[in-house]
């Protein structure tokens, strides 16, 4: 445990290192203003993050996770010449009600989608180019591909998980494996930086969150962590407090405009 833990530390380093080349910060590119129409929809029942104990999350307010150095936030459309990106790593997990799928496609897109865990989780960032290589150097179909299917645990009925790596060609090479046993080095070695990856997108609530640097309107609607649709109903320019009034209550909320991504998953789908 202790060289796999060794590992996948040297492995964040060496990303937090080439992104800090990109960006001082992960929050630079998030402040960056956009309106509603950049803003993603909340997914029904959706929530923002992965609950943390409250030790925890003084931690992350103290110190920067490594996974997200540099990173920015996955604004609008990702289509490449007006296709989709193609894809380079795929990670689904399944363990009881919980599943969990972290997927990385060309140019650094980089999407989670996590339900069973109080609520549905779906965030959508873009790493640097040089976070990219540091990933796609240890997680890669060569790699994968000289891991014996036989010398994996089966999966069950119940927990499984499936981890799936393109070659350059576009083919693929998969292995499917009981993610609660004991899986060879090699594919631990694997796995786990991007277990890593998966656990800070679920936590932060700035780059993956396309609320953040939002520039609200009058009449915009947003959906907030509480699942009600919040209504934009006054900017108090002078002070840049939002009022917000919810379209299910009678109820009204005064929120500042920076920190409304802290409150609101994403925008409200359309009537």
């Amino acid at each position: 445990m202790r060289h796999i833990l060794a590992g996948s530390l040297l492995l964040a380093a060496t990303i937090a290192a080439a992104a800090a080349t990109v960006a001082a910060a992960h929050t630079t590119d998030q402040s960056a203003p956009h309106d509603i129409t950049q803003v993603d929809p909340a997914p029904p029942g959706g929530a923002m993050a992965v609950p943390l104990p409250q030790a925890q999350a003084k931690r992350l307010k103290k110190y920067e996770i490594p996974e997200l150095v540099g990173t920015r936030q996955a604004l609008g459309s990702q289509l490449i010449d007006g296709r989709l990106p193609r894809p380079l790593v795929d990670l689904r997990t399944f363990a009881g009600p919980i599943e969990q799928r972290l997927s990385i496609f060309e140019r650094g897109l980089v999407v989670i989608s996590m339900s069973g865990t109080g609520g549905l989780i779906r965030k959508k960032m873009i790493i640097p180019d040089d976070a990219l290589a540091a990933y796609l150097k240890v997680v890669n179909a060569a790699s994968l591909a000289a891991v014996p299917e036989r010398d994996l645990p089966s999966a069950t009925g119940s927990t499984s998980a499936q981890l799936r790596v393109y070659d350059d060609t576009g083919q693929f090479v998969e292995r499917r494996f009981d993610p609660t046993a004991a899986i060879p080095k090699a594919l631990q070695d694997e796995v786990l930086p991007l277990q890593d990856l998966m656990r800070a997108m679920s936590e932060d609530r700035t780059v993956t969150n396309t609320v953040a640097g939002y520039d609200p309107q009058v009449g915009d609607e947003l959906v907030g962590d509480d699942k009600k649709t919040w209504k934009v109903v006054r900017i108090v320019a002078e002070s840049n407090i939002v009022v917000l009034h919810c379209t299910t209550d009678p109820t009204t909320i005064y929120v500042g405009k920076k920190d409304l991504y802290n409150y609101f998953i994403g925008a409200a789908p359309p009537h």
